[in-house]
């Protein structure tokens, strides 16, 4: 026989429910009301509303941010300038969801540009989660010889969903221009084909107004020679370390030819022990700040076109 007291509790559990219920309806409705606009907008501003806004919010009222994502020893970087949007690299496969839910509270619905600097998993993973959740305009990656051409199911995933969207790859030679809005986009490399899939990154300079950020995938020192010997004007306000801070990479002679003021690293822990210390005493050396993801989390670079503000997602 069920005793009183449990009648009453059943009792109280539904009528809890119901009033959960309700306050759901009535919270989505003034949602809709108060803010108007797309779901991930509303809740955005719902956030924000309650003094409770994810840390990507600081990029709201910037007409130009660069955010590099916490993605582990992997590279995923996003781009805004005003209504334009560019992601470079999507990380490791098991990322590609948190990759897309950052994008999605930036408000993000489509993206103008994805570029893909290199095959390898930790760059190209996660963009399979990305060209399913976005309508991509168009995608970059480099031209590979045969020999060089991955076999992995990440890359082969890639390509199915880039089918699947109806998109076709475009390998942009060093020296092409895109301009979006204030923002312009140079591809600076490869300059000449690498020995391996490394030394083919695509390396991209982004310039808004007087400031600019040299983004470099994961070129090495044969790369990074390449490009200075070509003549390119490689200065730079913000350098995106190359392949994690590994010792192939920004070289002695690359940091005198970027000269920046501020450098990140994409980095986790792992094995190998990243960034290595001959290269963060380079950067020291050169007087240049430094943030890295695995002790800043993400970071965001913001722009006015006369300045830049770093706010990091972790003090």
């Amino acid at each position: 026989m069920v005793s009183s007291h449990n009648m009453r509790l059943k009792k109280s559990l539904r009528k809890i429910c119901l009033k959960v219920i309700l306050f759901s309806m009535l919270f989505a409705w003034l949602l809709a009301f108060l803010f108007p606009g797309g779901a991930g907008k509303n809740w955005q501003k719902a956030f924000q509303f309650c003094g409770l806004g994810d840390f990507s919010a600081c990029a709201a009222h910037s007409p130009f941010s660069l955010h590099v994502l916490n993605v582990g020893k992997a590279d995923s970087i996003f781009v805004q300038c005003g209504s334009h949007t560019l992601l470079i690299d999507g990380g490791t496969p098991d990322c590609g969801p948190d990759v897309t839910a950052y994008l999605k509270r930036r408000g993000t619905k489509s993206l103008d540009l994805v570029v893909n600097t290199h095959p390898d998993s930790d760059h190209i993973g996660g963009l399979k989660s990305v060209l399913q959740a976005f309508s991509v305009k168009r995608y970059f990656c480099p031209r590979l010889p045969q020999n060089l051409i991955p076999k992995t199911q990440e890359y082969a995933d890639v390509q199915s969903a880039l089918k699947g969207c109806g998109l076709s790859s475009e390998h942009p030679k060093a020296g092409t221009t895109l301009h979006m809005g204030q923002m312009e986009i140079e591809v600076l490399g490869p300059v000449k084909q690498g020995e391996d899939t490394n030394n083919n990154s695509i390396i991209i300079k982004i310039t808004f107004g007087k400031t600019s950020f040299l983004l470099t995938g994961d070129a090495e020192t044969q790369e990074e020679n390449s490009i200075i010997d070509s003549g390119t004007n490689l200065k730079a306000d913000v350098l995106k370390v190359g392949h994690h801070g590994s010792s192939t990479s920004t070289s002695k002679r690359f940091l005198e030819a970027v000269l920046p003021r501020y450098a990140v690293i994409s980095v986790g822990s792992d094995s190998n022990e990243l960034p290595r210390l001959d290269v963060s005493q380079r950067l020291v050396e050169a007087d240049i700040t430094v943030y890295r993801t695995d002790t800043n989390g993400t970071v965001i670079f913001l722009s006015d076109g006369e300045s830049i503000t770093v706010k990091t997602e972790k003090t």
